[in-house]
């Protein structure tokens, strides 16, 4: 048992005070966000409900009802108003619908010195994203929404390391996606954590659910995490994958034999995770490549 993972998220002080200067009232969950998410832990909970309290924010309730409709959530006709929605997609997909359109403001909000960096992150996030629905999917990992909303946050701390420290992400992060063993010794060396910390030190003060807390800390060593494992496993995975389609713009050459995180699967209960993937890959990476270029408006 690590005892890394024991411990609660935590920055240097003095990165802390940096941090809170530079993202005066960032806040990823508004108070509208954080009821909602409340009630939808409810299963009893009636839908009027539910939808009473989310339709006190307007921006919430588009999003919420844009999302349901994209090419993630819509399998069928166009849904028109927010009890449809709930209806059709249940609590639990709306709580992680919740949690998306959430980031997506968050991110929109954040002022980076070089925008690009935010861009470049964004699409990363996506991609991660959809390529958790589809190896989701394929290997029957066994879950429903809440891959998305993990894979789209995972690399939260990768951002607010740029807001905090801009001329030090520039210059240890290039975001040639090549992330190696040593970006996290690099981080920890140059502001004395790294960016797993300070994303998930961020998802604690933010009230984040644990699951999401455990994959924004643990993506680049899912072994660490003792209570959700698969997921972590699932989005570590797919970072692997999306890594690849960023460096090279192409499916060729994927070895799924050097994403160690799809081997971690079979040890969760995933069976032959490795082996299926292996024979989906391309159509996987081409899918997910497609779904999140259209989500995010080309």
């Amino acid at each position: 048992m690590s005892a890394v993972a024991l411990t609660e998220p935590g920055i240097p002080a003095e990165l802390e005070a940096l941090f809170r200067q530079r993202t005066k009232d960032l806040q990823m969950l508004p108070a509208i966000a954080i009821h909602a998410l409340e009630i939808a832990r409810d299963p009893d909970c009636a839908i009027s409900e539910f939808t009473a309290v989310v339709e006190r924010d307007v921006k919430l309730a588009s999003d919420i009802l844009t999302m349901a409709n994209s090419v993630m959530f819509s399998p069928g006709r166009p849904i028109s108003n927010l009890h449809q929605s709930v209806v059709r997609l249940g609590f639990r997909q709306c709580r992680n619908l919740i949690l998306s359109t959430s980031m997506a403001s968050l991110m929109k909000k954040i002022s980076l010195q070089e925008e690009w960096v935010r861009e470049a992150l964004w699409r990363h996030g996506f991609l991660t994203a959809m390529l958790a629905v589809n190896v989701n999917r394929a290997v029957g990992a066994g879950f429903q929404g809440e891959e998305f909303s993990a894979g789209l946050i995972h690399d939260l701390g990768r951002t607010l390391f740029a807001v905090s420290v801009p001329e030090t992400f520039s210059r240890i992060d290039p975001l040639d996606f090549m992330e190696g063993p040593d970006l996290l010794i690099l981080e920890e060396q140059a502001i004395k954590t790294n960016h797993c910390e300070l994303g998930a030190w961020f998802g604690v003060r933010q009230k984040l659910p644990a699951e999401l807390i455990d994959v924004i800390r643990f993506h680049h060593d899912p072994g660490q995490s003792l209570s959700y494992r698969r997921l972590v496993a699932l989005i570590s995975a797919c970072d692997h994958m999306a890594n690849h389609l960023h460096r090279t713009g192409s499916t060729r050459q994927y070895d799924v034999r050097e994403n160690a995180a799809i081997f971690l699967l079979d040890s969760c209960g995933v069976r032959n995770a490795a082996g299926r993937l292996n024979d989906m890959a391309v159509e996987i990476m081409r899918a997910a490549e497609r779904d999140s270029i259209e989500m995010m408006g080309g």
